[in-house]
């Protein structure tokens, strides 16, 4: 049976909920700077050449986008430029997530870090689910506020496409 219930929120909405929630609330609002950002490109550029013999970037309704799949295995895949995140784990979640509740028979993903030559695997259970509802909420909740979080100065925003926005 599939589960037509609206979900309010996007795969990179979940990964920015875990990166930061300032960002996750301008980005639901369209504002999106990251689109002419040199990090965001050389991310795109490091996807679109590896595993380039695999079908890339598979719709999810309107939540995301694979890099690729195996469905006949159960596997999805997403290729990151950086290194590991909790981000990235959640926004993977979030996708084997809704392909579940629509039917489609996915246990696992696989996260591939090609500049590190590392792969991560993540196997579906109950936990998983658990967490990516708490998710859900979550950002949901910080897209419904007026106002956006107040900018917090760290570390990863010397990295991030929306430095100017919160610091200028």
């Amino acid at each position: 049976m599939q589960n037509t219930e609206k979900v309010n929120v996007t795969g990179k909405e979940i990964s920015y909920l875990h990166i930061c929630k300032r960002k996750l609330w301008l980005f639901h609002r369209g504002i999106r700077p990251e689109l002419e950002y040199d990090n965001v490109k050389i991310g795109m550029l490091v996807q679109e050449k590896s595993f380039s013999r695999q079908k890339k970037e598979i719709p999810v309704g309107d939540v995301g986008v694979l890099d690729w799949a195996d469905f006949k295995d159960g596997i999805i895949h997403e290729t990151k430029k950086g290194c590991y995140t909790v981000a990235d784990i959640a926004q993977v979640s979030f996708y084997l997530y809704i392909l579940r509740r629509n039917g489609v028979l996915v246990h696992a993903a696989q996260i591939h870090y090609p500049q590190q030559r590392k792969t991560l695997t993540l196997n579906w259970d109950e936990d998983c689910a658990k967490k990516v509802e708490a998710d859900i909420v979550a950002a949901e909740e910080v897209n419904h506020q007026r106002f956006p979080p107040a900018a917090e100065r760290r570390t990863i925003c010397k990295k991030c496409a929306y430095e100017e926005v919160c610091f200028a």
